[in-house]
């Protein structure tokens, strides 16, 4: 039939012509689902990766997680590093002195 409309294409009617742009159509909604189903599943993939993999954070480094001035005090010294020598900085741990 496709070949012979191929051929042809002149003389198609309006019927053949609906026929031709529902199939096209249910094609296209076909694959669109296809993509959705396969996004779902790797969307499900990555959640129950994420629930196996949990993150805790260092012991030494917990006091990020009460002190807002530690924070403060750590990107300050940080950049300021950078800035004197040019090299980047990494905080492996954070230790309070006390005054």
């Amino acid at each position: 039939m496709f070949l012979g409309i191929w051929t042809d294409w002149e003389n198609i009617g309006v019927g053949e012509a609906l026929l031709i742009a529902l199939i096209a159509i249910t094609i296209v909604f076909l694959v669109l689902g296809i993509i959705i189903f396969i996004s779902f599943l790797f969307q499900k993939g990555i959640e129950i990766v994420q629930k196996k993999t949990e993150i805790m954070p260092r012991k030494e480094n917990e006091i990020l997680n009460s002190d807002e001035d530690a924070v403060v005090a750590v990107l300050t010294a940080t950049i300021e590093f950078h800035k004197e020598t040019g090299k980047d900085a990494r905080v492996i741990s954070i230790k309070r002195i006390e005054d």
